[in-house]
Formats: structure tokens, C-alpha cells, sequence
């Protein structure tokens, strides 16, 4: 038996983890497409603003889980095909930004 994980157990790991995340903010990520890129950036697919406004004001904790429960290094929101908000998912840095603004 082979420890090492193919392909297939690494697409069904990331599923998990992406489950799992959104499982902590269950209102908030419900509608919204997860995608862990190769950058180890997650990027959150938001369908609604107020989805998107939702997980600003949990932004916080947001990169917290990101961080420990996907294992992403970058964090970005996005809505309606673009990017809103990013930041680094440890701690807070000057860099985090709000790129749009209502």
C-alpha cells in the first residue's frame, strides 16, 4: 500500500477542506464558489453583495480558517467576476485591501 497521495486523493482533499471551511460560515459561503488556486490562494466566488459584505465584517476569523482548515496564504473576495477584497491570510498587513468601494 502506497502512502503517497495520488492525484485523485489530492482533489478529494481539497474538496474536503473547502467543505469544511464553508461549514464554519455556513450563511455566509452557502452561495459562494470556492477555489484554492496553485498560489495557494483561496478565491470566494460571491453571488450576492450581501454575501460580500457579510464576510468583510468576518473577514477576520475568515482568514484565520483559511489559513488553518484550507492551508491558503492569500485570501480574495470577488463578486461579480471581480476582485473586491484581498489580503494575506496570516497576520494583518498593511497589503490587505479593499479594492473596490461601494
Amino acid at each position: 500500500m502506497s502512502l503517497e497521495l495520488t492525484v485523485e486523493d489530492s482533489l478529494m482533499l481539497e474538496k474536503h477542506r473547502l467543505e469544511r471551511l464553508r461549514s464554519f460560515f455556513a450563511d455566509s459561503l452557502a452561495k459562494c464558489f470556492l477555489h484554492l488556486d496553485k498560489n495557494s490562494t483561496l478565491k470566494i466566488h460571491c453571488s450576492e453583495p450581501w454575501i460580500v459584505d457579510q464576510l468583510l465584517s468576518e473577514v477576520d476569523q475568515l482568514r484565520w480558517y483559511a489559513w488553518v482548515v484550507v492551508g491558503a496564504t492569500r485570501l480574495s473576495v470577488c463578486f461579480a467576476q471581480e476582485e473586491v477584497y484581498r489580503t494575506s491570510t496570516r497576520k494583518a498587513t498593511k497589503k490587505s485591501q479593499r479594492l473596490h468601494t461601494a
